[in-house]
């Protein structure tokens, strides 16, 4: 199947076909005698299988390294899984993260929130010059990872 196919049944930019290619994650179809490219039937489920992945966080890097050791008939399931409880530690170490910084922001709205009832109309009150020093910051969930 021909370059636009493949990326609307998956669901990318041909761009993207392109990048997987260049960096190792997809391999470089024949092509026609026109010069365009021709994929075989399974590069839409490898496709698919790298969205998915990247999806729980998998870097593109680490992707194209398990795929690589895969494709040569070597078995990095372990890798992927350890991979995978990472993701997991990192998520949780999030949503602590998250957690903390949502009641630091329910503590800032009651006192705005009392703020604003004293505030006359069309006056400002001023909301953002209060914020407290040590807000607690938020991690992206994969930093790492490039967005396409």
């Amino acid at each position: 199947m021909r370059s636009g196919t493949l990326a609307r049944e998956a669901k990318i930019s041909v761009d993207t076909l392109r990048h997987y290619e260049r960096i190792g994650l997809l391999a470089a179809p024949p092509r026609t005698l026109g010069g365009y490219r021709e994929y075989p039937a399974p590069a839409l489920q490898r496709v698919i299988l790298i969205q998915r992945a990247l999806s729980l966080g998998f870097s593109l890097t680490e992707l194209r390294d398990i795929l690589r050791e895969r494709d040569k008939g070597g078995a990095p399931c372990r890798r992927v899984a350890a991979l995978a409880r990472t993701r997991l530690a990192q998520l949780d170490a999030q949503m602590r993260e998250l957690q903390t910084l949502r009641r630091h922001i329910v503590r800032i709205l009651r006192g705005w929130e009392a703020r604003l009832a004293k505030t006359p109309k069309g006056r400002q009150a001023r909301l953002l010059e209060d914020l407290p020093h040590g807000t607690p910051r938020v991690r992206r969930p994969f930093p790492h990872r490039i967005q396409q």
